[in-house]
């Protein structure tokens, strides 16, 4: 089952095109911020893969935002 979820593009810590590039840069991130939660997305026709904090991602979309896929949460 696909999970959709929604974040603001601006708030995204970092944008790239490897996926385990993403995993690796988004597991160094938490380790240094221990107390939060990360997610790995992709929104529907990018390029990139999106690293976000898990606490930033809303249910339904608000203004600004767009739906992102989860890939993986750290």
């Amino acid at each position: 089952m696909e999970t959709r979820i929604f974040f603001n593009p601006g708030d995204s810590i970092a944008n790239i095109h490897d996926y385990n590039e993403a995993v690796r840069k988004g597991q160094i991130f938490k380790r240094e911020r221990r107390n939060d939660d990360l997610v790995i997305a992709k929104g529907p026709g990018d390029e990139e893969y999106a690293i976000f904090y898990a606490k930033d991602a809303a249910q339904k979309p608000v203004a600004g935002q767009k739906p992102y896929q989860i890939k993986h949460k750290l």
